[in-house]
């Protein structure tokens, strides 16, 4: 059902154009969006990047009115271009987390959030840089776990192939006559 209301935003996710964040990056649900990238953007542009997940679980692109989510967001009712809910929506533009696929209408949202530059840490108060380097550390130790384990997951799987799925003898070999039991 395609919505000619222009009224209507919708939200598309994406991977992120850096190979680099797609493999590392942060998911939009994961703390670190919410304490270390929160401070950059604001509240209001945090709860709408986090928000996104939850909408793509009914429909991809989620679409919804201007309203309804500034609503939801307790951003007010207010929809025009100079709305609450339009300025959170340019600062996740203007720090790369989303971009514009048409302006006003259709935002195309990255899935993955890179983690601070270090000129966005110099700005950041010292409880939010102790929450940068404990959850960065801790999302690195989880993906050097997830690369050591990749190796033996795919020796198990290809170990329970085979048992699923003998090898077939080649159809050059002859094969001996198998006999049944109890003849």
């Amino acid at each position: 059902m395609v919505m000619e209301n222009h009224d209507v935003l919708s939200f598309t996710p994406i991977e992120h154009p850096d190979p680099r964040v797609q493999r590392v990056g942060f998911d939009l649900t994961d703390p670190y969006v919410e304490q270390c990238w929160g401070p950059v953007v604001g509240p209001s542009a945090t709860l709408l990047l986090r928000r996104m997940p939850t909408l793509w679980t009914e429909r991809v692109p989620a679409t919804i009115t201007h309203g309804e989510l500034s609503r939801t967001l307790g951003l007010g009712a207010g929809a025009g271009a100079n709305s609450r809910l339009m300025h959170s929506i340019d600062r996740l533009v203007r720090y790369r987390l989303a971009t514009w696929h048409e302006k006003g209408q259709s935002l195309d949202v990255y899935q993955q959030a890179p983690g601070l530059l270090p000129h966005q840490l110099e700005r950041l108060p010292e409880w939010t840089r102790q929450a940068h380097a404990r959850l960065l550390d801790a999302h690195v130790q989880r993906i050097g776990e997830r690369d050591e384990t990749a190796p033996k997951v795919a020796a198990i799987t290809a170990r329970l192939d085979r048992l699923q799925h003998p090898r077939s003898i080649d159809a050059a070999t002859p094969t001996a006559p198998t006999r049944a039991v109890g003849r």
